[in-house]
């Protein structure tokens, strides 16, 4: 309409025009217009609307006749009931991901990254990944006269509890819900024109113009952005043979699509095969009812045969890849993750898809190689990068999984972020007897939060297994002060400070002192126990010998503890009682107690009848008084 403006009452853009008395409260973004003989309004400057912004906005006022008063001004006009000539809004990839962020990590749990959105020649596509697994699908635009149609298509993921598609359709509800209505794969919003102008034009005091002169969308990508024309010059494109294709997909499967969502599998899945007799060997309808298969488990060579009646399923990637693999064809699931891989845009699902191959790879070799490709393929994703760092502690390249340490210390955020990084990774280098390794890292982590009794304990046991006693009790005395500081007393640096006192530093009362320390509640309450015992012994301190261990088998019989040492320190308790003590009574009791904990071990029942026997005769011999 601006192209063909006669005359203009308007001020130079960007510059609003000088208020009348009638319109001294009011600060409009339009102007008056002429064009083709008619008075109209049209912005002069962009207005937002969530993620769209609107950049041109003009309507015609009809009935009036020349010459028009105008000194009133849009004001004066703002209340007359006009005709719709164009509308135009757009919105950036980053924009429409900003809108869909929330409602993702809803869907996913926490994101791992910032939802993607990205333009296709047809369409949008969106990604996400989280704790549940990544996701990503494609919005194609379907304009159907006033209506905006979109179209869910290629719906896929990765490490998905449930099919891809149902993640989709929950998460195009959760962000859209308020503008449209969906039936299956299609959201549909009704009237787009008219909701436009009713969340725009009222709160500026403007009446809504009519839009029957105008009806047909036209939806593009340019300049990087979504822009949706109404009433513009240009002529309306015919939809994409893709877009085409997905209709009558989501046509043929709206029953099963909602029950699917609703999380009814098995009858989304006969929904699936009643479509496809519609249908016949129809590749999309076969992966959904292969997709479900998977999800729920136990029916590997049905899906893959039904699977392999519309497509290669080398080709049905990561749904085919995966049912090749559990019925142990893994060549034909590196095949199939490697074309997905190759034409995935988003890249947490090929990642995924990698370390997916990566669980059923029987050699650490194969495994490694599956987990490298994921973190190539998405270096910064942390789950995958975790998996790579304990598949080369596994074949013993330390070097490899202290890098990978390192790139996840850099990507993560903030102080405290990064010394769970370096902790968490230290433990693990522990874990696999590389102490050096270890060392490093809990050095690292403490220079993050150099008050960390966790961290200052674990750096004492890497310490401790490079043979630095010195340096491992001094670490440890103080992460026993660090604790106590919090009101945590922490039972395994109590433990860890009485061995190393006890066993290189040859302090075995202040050994026995810092065991005492543990509290009952302690999940190692038995290993404490179990230490003092011996190291009472040690000491000629029979008595609190006796007493300790007394203590220990109290804890087996009272707690269901699941420690599996626990038998072996009754048996020692056992041995103490008989031969220091010469107490076959006590002893019977800790070895009766052990046999609870493992009544098959032959051994043990052996010892125990053996010991059980000598009671039985000193009972016979020296029977009671009275």
């Amino acid at each position: 309409m601006a192209s063909h403006r006669a005359r203009s009452t308007a001020p130079p853009p960007r510059k609003r025009p000088a208020p009348s008395a009638a319109s001294e409260t009011l600060s409009l973004p339009l102007r008056l217009t002429v064009a083709r003989g008619a008075l109209g309004m049209e912005l002069y400057e962009p207005l937002k609307l969530g993620a769209f912004e609107i950049p041109s906005l003009a309507f015609t006022l009809p009935g009036l006749r020349f010459p028009v008063d105008l000194s009133g001004g849009v004001a004066h006009f703002r209340h007359r009931r006009g005709v719709l000539q164009q509308l135009r809004f757009r919105a950036s990839p980053a924009a429409i991901a900003e809108q869909f962020q929330q409602h993702a990590a809803t869907v996913l749990g926490a994101l791992a990254r910032a939802a993607s959105v990205w333009l296709r020649p047809s369409g949008l596509s969106l990604g996400a990944v989280g704790e549940a697994g990544a996701l990503a699908f494609d919005l194609l635009w379907a304009p159907d006269g006033e209506a905006l149609r979109l179209v869910v298509a290629n719906a896929r993921g990765a490490g998905l509890r449930a099919p891809a598609l149902a993640f989709a359709l929950r998460l195009l509800d959760l962000t859209l819900a308020s503008l449209g209505a969906r039936r299956g794969r299609v959201f549909t919003i009704d009237r787009a024109a008219p909701r436009v102008l009713t969340a725009l034009l009222p709160p500026l005091g403007v009446r809504v113009p009519s839009t029957t002169g105008v009806s047909d969308f036209e939806v593009r990508a340019e300049e990087g952005d979504v822009v949706v024309d109404l009433g513009g010059s240009a002529q309306i494109a015919a939809l994409a043979f893709e877009t085409v294709r997905a209709l009558e997909i989501a046509s043929l499967a709206e029953a099963a699509d909602e029950l699917l969502l609703a999380g009814e599998l098995d009858r989304a899945r006969h929904a699936y095969l009643d479509a496809l007799e519609r249908a016949p060997r129809h590749p999309d309808l076969a992966l959904a009812v292969a997709e479900i298969d998977v999800c729920i488990g136990g029916r590997d060579e049905a899906a893959l045969g039904l699977l392999v009646d519309s497509m290669a399923a080398t080709q049905a990637g990561l749904v085919g890849a995966e049912l090749l693999a559990r019925v142990g064809d893994l060549v034909g699931a590196r095949e199939a993750v490697q074309a997905q891989a190759v034409n995935e845009t988003y890249a947490p699902v090929a990642a995924l898809a990698w370390a997916a191959l990566a669980r059923h790879e029987p050699s650490p070799q194969g495994k490694l190689a599956a987990l490298d490709r994921a973190c190539a393929r998405a270096p910064a994703l942390t789950d995958v990068r975790w998996l790579r760092l304990a598949a080369r502690l596994e074949r013993r390249d330390s070097e490899g999984a202290l890098a990978d340490a390192q790139q996840l210390e850099a990507t993560a955020q903030g102080s405290e972020q990064r010394h769970e990084v370096c902790s968490r990774a230290a433990r693990l280098f522990l874990d696999a007897g590389q102490k050096a390794g270890a060392g490093r890292l809990f050095e690292r982590a403490l220079r993050y939060l150099p008050d960390d009794a966790v961290a200052t304990a674990g750096l004492a046991r890497a310490f401790m297994e490079t043979n630095k006693p010195e340096r491992a009790a001094a670490l440890l005395e103080r992460a026993v002060q660090l604790g106590e500081r919090k009101g945590l007393v922490d039972a395994a640096a109590l433990i860890d400070l009485a061995k190393v006192l006890a066993r290189q530093l040859k302090d075995l009362p202040a050994a026995v002192a810092r065991l005492c320390q543990v509290p009952a509640v302690s999940p190692r309450i038995i290993e404490a126990r179990a230490l003092e015992g011996r190291f009472r012994a040690s000491l000629g301190d029979l008595t609190g010998a006796t007493l300790a261990y007394a203590r220990l088998r109290e804890c087996v019989e009272l707690e269901a503890h699941d420690e599996p040492r626990a038998k072996r320190w009754l048996v020692e308790a056992a041995s103490f009682e008989e031969d220091y003590q010469r107490d076959v009574f006590a002893a019977e009791r800790h070895l009766a107690v052990a046999l609870r904990l493992a009544p098959h071990d032959e051994a043990l029942l052996s010892r125990y009848r053996r010991v059980a026997a000598l009671v039985a005769k000193r009972s016979q011999s020296d029977p009671p008084s009275g």
